[in-house]
């Protein structure tokens, strides 16, 4: 139990001790933590600095006390580094992440505070001695009243009652399949009349909006092309998205629309919108929109509740309407991240654990609990409830995972069972056809080396657990060789070094033959974004990330020491150095376009001749970039002069099979332009009437 003193402060009695918060629990006497009764690996140092957090939940532990409690004076050199590891070690195996964080928490400059709440399953495993009774008397009346309450139990199960109720025969789920094409649904929502409205695109097609009656068989378009459904209101009105510039997997950035489910043309109503909700009247919306480089969460329209240098997914407004539930991710595009809600004050909270993937959400039909569908690794998501006390279970689970889309006020839900892959497509130099070189089922190439000889990528798949692993592969046929740990960054130009990102909080240079590791001093870095790229002498390091209470910026840093230094405006999410070293080019501080920003100082410019929505990439001349539209199929890629905007055809490329094809992305191309390396995402969707799910 929790002991109170009489300042009010929760502080934990840890004797002989199990704590439970969210999907974990830790084991104090053995060392040991589990998740959801399996145990995951912890070393010795990450367990000790949990245990010290559980002492004092919700208090500040300094990294004095760390120090003094783990590393004893004298005993270790460089503490700071020692306890950034451990701390990021810890967070790893949590799941948790420094900007949004679910279980610890930093505070700059003094130290770290646990901020989960313990579950009041958090039990002694020995039970104490009660003063004024006997060790031996507690233990027979416990046993004694066991075995009264088995026997009641017994009587009453034999009778086909219990607690009242006549016992049932368990019903599994009944499932309805909706959809029989092949190609992806974006997303789902019920109708107030019954049916199902649907976004989808089918065989490579665009993406349109369907109607279908589940009592009868078949589906009607409703004449919106290119057009992504957001949300449907009580009066029959949807909120769509127009414009769409895919982002990752079911997220599209546009220009929000409303139009009555009898057809017509949307009515524009906001620009730079991914997501949006009707309130339960159905007069206004909630929206995510992205100012600045940050994303707002705003309710009505204009109105912020909540701004975060992450991004915001799939926000649902409680059927009561006093509160917004959304899925709350760090880093993007990572669609890692935690249930969030925040009421009409603007008061945030988290609620759920971490999750390495976190997709689709809805309130419940009593509107006690949120669902939403997610996994701790790989991309099988399973469907879970929460209410906002944070207490958390499961609500079904099926092999290849769901994705939760809507739940109606009978009880009745919506999901996708989709199948997820990223992959690798290569032309290796001197080849004439393309060949697949993924390794698992989510590889996501970052660089090419200059011969076109090396892919360095990084497998974000179920085998790779929460903090991924850096690869590279080679293009003459070996097999991957595992690098690291991390999200990939880019090879260094003397091919000596691949960067790499862990778990948001550390930047490392793995080697890519002999030697160890460098972790790179992080300063006052609270969070790290994209992955680095390299100067042309191989010696620093540019990369995106933010400080505490600033937006994510540009930053370069020497390999050999030195602190990092702002390089860029607040705003600039990612970094792409030009071969000669002198320019940046990155997004506008708007979210939009292509810039080019002076490393040594000056004044930025737009990339002119850039399209909207293409993606850019250096050549091996500091003239020109290549560009594309990466969520079309096939991907036309051409060359772009930064200094006139004049604009060259260069190649065109795309895997065999475009159904389901979400996009084309990641392309990458040897210094001579011969040998390339894109990936490609592609998900296949089924959707399901469900009714049964409690």
């Amino acid at each position: 139990m929790l002991d109170f003193p009489t300042n009010g402060t929760a502080t934990v009695n840890n004797g002989n001790r199990t704590i439970r918060f969210g999907a974990f629990e830790a084991d104090l006497p053995s060392g040991e933590v589990r998740k959801s009764g399996s145990r995951i690996k912890l070393q010795d140092q990450p367990f000790k600095v949990l245990q010290i957090l559980l002492e004092h939940p919700g208090d500040l532990v300094t990294r004095e006390e760390l120090q003094s409690r783990i590393w004893p004076e004298d005993s270790f050199g460089d503490f700071d580094h020692a306890v950034n590891v451990a701390v990021g070690k810890l967070r790893a195996a949590l799941g948790d992440s420094a900007e949004n964080p679910s279980f610890i928490e930093t505070v700059p400059r003094r130290g770290y505070r646990f901020v989960a709440r313990l579950d009041e399953g958090a039990t002694d495993t020995h039970p104490p001695t009660i003063k004024g009774v006997g060790l031996s008397r507690v233990v027979l009346n416990r046993t004694l009243l066991a075995l009264l309450v088995l026997v009641i139990f017994g009587i009453l199960v034999g009778s086909g009652v219990f607690l009242g109720h006549r016992t049932a025969k368990w019903q599994p789920p009944d499932f309805q399949r909706l959809t029989v094409s092949r190609g992806t649904v974006h997303s789902a929502r019920f109708a107030p009349d019954g049916s199902v409205i649907y976004a989808a695109s089918w065989d490579g097609g665009p993406t349109g909006i369907f109607s279908t009656d589940p009592k009868i068989p078949g589906a009607r378009s409703l004449g919106l092309p290119a057009t992504q459904l957001l949300a449907v209101s009580s009066s029959g009105e949807m909120a769509v998205l127009q414009l769409v510039d895919n982002r990752f997997l079911f997220a599209g950035r546009g220009t929000l629309g409303q139009v009555p489910l009898t057809g017509g043309s949307p009515r524009q109503l906001a620009e730079n919108i991914d997501w949006a909700d009707w309130s339960p009247d159905g007069a206004t919306l909630a929206a995510v929109r992205n100012v600045n480089g940050k994303q707002r969460l705003e309710f009505p329209l204009g109105h912020v509740l909540y701004e975060t240098a992450g991004w915001i997914g799939h926000p649902r407004i409680s059927p009561k309407g006093d509160h917004v539930a959304f899925l709350d991710h760090p880093l993007y595009p990572d669609d890692k991240g935690v249930v969030s809600t925040v009421d009409l004050e603007g008061h945030k909270r988290v609620v759920s654990a971490a999750w390495v993937t976190v997709e689709g959400l809805a309130w419940s039909a009593d509107g006690t609990e949120i669902w939403f569908s997610a996994a701790q690794a790989g991309t099988e998501r399973q469907i879970y409830a929460v209410d906002l006390s944070g207490n958390q279970r499961l609500i079904f689970r099926t092999p290849g995972g769901v994705t939760l889309q809507d739940i109606a006020s009978d009880g009745r839900v919506l999901v996708t069972r989709d199948e997820q892959r990223i992959g690798m497509m290569a032309l290796a130099p001197g080849a004439t056809k393309e060949r697949e070189v993924s390794w698992r089922d989510w590889s996501v190439p970052t660089d090419i080396s200059g011969d076109g000889n090396t892919v360095l990528f990084d497998e974000q798949g179920v085998e790779s657990g929460p903090t991924y692993t850096v690869a590279v592969r080679d293009m003459r046929g070996s097999p991957p060789i595992p690098l690291g740990q991390g999200m990939a960054g880019h090879l260094s130009p003397d091919g000596k070094w691949a960067s790499t990102i862990v778990s948001d909080a550390h930047l490392l240079l793995l080697p890519t033959g002999a030697g160890t590791a460098k972790q790179m001093d992080a300063s006052d870095i609270q969070q790290y974004w994209h992955g680095p790229s390299w100067m042309p002498d191989s010696k620093q390091i540019v990369f995106s990330a933010n400080r505490l209470g600033d937006a994510v910026q540009c930053f370069a840093q020497d390999i050999d020491g030195g602190k990092p230094r702002p390089v860029t405006p607040e705003g600039v999410t990612f970094c792409l150095i030009s071969s000669d070293g002198k320019l940046i080019a990155g997004n506008g501080l708007a979210g939009g376009g292509g810039w080019l920003y002076p490393v040594e100082g000056g004044q930025p410019r737009p990339i002119p001749g850039l399209q909207a929505g293409e993606s850019f990439a250096w050549t091996s001349d500091p003239r020109w970039l290549y560009v594309y539209q990466w969520s079309q199929a096939p991907a036309k890629v051409y060359r772009l002069n930064v200094l006139t905007g004049q604009r060259q055809f260069f190649r065109e490329m795309s895997p065999p099979d475009v159904a389901g094809l979400h996009d084309i992305s990641h392309i990458h191309f040897s210094a001579d332009g011969r040998a390339y390396v894109y990936s490609y995402t592609r998900v296949l969707s089924e959707l399901y009437l469900v009714k049964g799910l409690k």
